[in-house]
């Protein structure tokens, strides 16, 4: 089941919903938009970009800054991005994130893993990686502050028994990072 507004009022008002920082506006029928950090994560040119080799993905990454200013995707360009705002949700509720179709419509995709697990950011609110590609054929000026997703919740037919950030196995439990810090090494040449 999809949480219309009032029920994400209501969830919001219980806490079990947590967008920091809220503006009532972003609430839209079932979903509410969130908007766009000043921080990128860029993969610089290389060659091979090999995940089980952690050090080597450190390598061909950049994170950029920009103190409130425009970052600009060019075309072809993949990037991380982070949501301004820092969510958590109860065991009880799931979401999925959507790409606006206004951010669509430009050659822009915005995709977020799709699913944010029951339990995310109960130890600590968080904001949530986008990854991002320009299908443009020309560059793209990101705001900071933008609306570049929206967060639909999903309600549990029970709660989950252990959230996601209660996981000694997730990833990304207790902040959320660009990448994993560990990758599990089991090819084998």
């Amino acid at each position: 089941m999809i949480l219309s507004d009032i029920d994400i009022k209501k969830y919001i008002e219980r806490g079990e919903i947590v967008i920091d920082p809220l503006c009532p506006e972003n609430i839209g029928p079932c979903s509410v938009d969130l908007t766009l950090s000043d921080t990128f994560l860029v993969f610089e040119g290389v060659d091979i970009i090999d995940p089980q080799k952690f050090n080597d993905l450190k390598r061909s990454t950049k994170t950029i800054k920009t103190n409130g200013k425009p970052f600009t995707i060019n075309p072809h360009q993949f990037i991380l991005a982070m949501t301004r705002e820092k969510i958590a949700i109860s065991k009880q509720l799931a979401a999925t994130l959507e790409g606006r179709s206004s951010i669509a419509r430009l050659g822009l995709i915005v995709h977020a893993a799709g699913l944010v697990n029951p339990g995310t950011g109960i130890l600590q609110p968080k904001p949530l990686v986008l990854e991002v590609f320009c299908e443009n054929t020309a560059p793209i000026k990101l705001y900071p502050g933008m609306k570049i997703v929206q967060i639909i919740f999903h309600k549990l037919t029970t709660p989950a028994s252990k959230g996601y950030d209660e996981r000694k196995e997730s990833q990304f439990a207790a902040q959320n990072k660009w990448m994993p810090e560990k990758f599990e090494n089991t090819t084998t040449t």
